[in-house]
């Protein structure tokens, strides 16, 4: 080992590389199995080699970006729950075709006025 690296950095080198290195302390680390059809196999370690990675480094990125994707799909589902127990708590909302017109003025020009929620009880 060469002495300007630390554990650390060299358990990552052989782990990662490029932007999939994420350090991970070497006692933080899990032995896990997967079982992949060879079919699937041998697809991940061509796109693996492609990247110029490892067949094991593209694999902790994919289950990385599986994990970050469900847990971003996780935290959305509950703000739309908390705003629509809010809408029915406050019951006012946004008009649809108010909401669709500021978001197309918003994607156009950036300096769309959010509309204002009314009460949508009668």
């Amino acid at each position: 080992m060469n002495t300007l690296q630390t554990p650390l950095e060299v358990v990552a080198k052989g782990c990662y590389s490029g932007s999939t290195l994420t350090p991970i302390r070497p006692s933080a680390m899990a032995t896990t199995s997967l079982k992949l059809s060879d079919e699937l196999k041998q697809r991940a370690a061509a796109a693996a080699e492609q990247l110029g990675i490892s067949p094991h480094a593209f694999m902790v990125d994919a289950i990385r970006s599986a994990t970050d994707k469900a847990e971003q799909r996780g935290a959305f589902v509950a703000q739309a729950q908390a705003a629509r127990k809010e809408m029915l708590r406050s019951g006012s909302g946004v008009d649809a075709d108010a909401a669709r017109a500021y978001l197309r003025q918003r994607v156009a020009d950036q300096t769309a006025t959010a509309p204002e929620p009314t009460s949508w009880q009668k």
